[in-house]
């Protein structure tokens, strides 16, 4: 499925994701390339792409995007199959470009 974006008080704290990915884009208007979250949200049995990634706590290893929402990351980078396909729509409908993997910049091996 995909969703629209909720405000801030329509959701819990923290969303876990799994099986989670960060890509790097140029889309719309923008000039500067931003990150994006795609991933497995378990509780709902759902592919997820994220807005534009704020902020990142290593330590923590949460995410905050430009709509406020925050993510956990949860265990090891990976793929699946349903966040790829929500990925490749959010490509499409806003016109991205330049996609790069970046996941390295946010996995802290341990």
């Amino acid at each position: 499925m995909i969703y629209g974006i909720q405000k801030p008080e329509e959701y819990d704290l923290a969303t876990i994701i799994i099986q989670w990915s960060i890509k790097e884009v140029i889309y719309g208007s923008n000039e500067e390339p931003t990150h994006h979250l795609v991933g497995y949200v378990m509780s709902e049995g759902a592919g997820r792409t994220t807005s534009a990634i704020q902020s990142f706590d290593k330590e923590k290893m949460m995410i905050t995007t430009s709509s406020g929402r925050i993510y956990k990351l949860q265990d090891k980078p990976g793929n699946n199959n349903d966040a790829d396909y929500v990925w490749d729509f959010w490509k499409s409908h806003n016109n991205a470009k330049n996609e790069k993997d970046v996941t390295s910049q946010y996995w802290i091996k341990t």
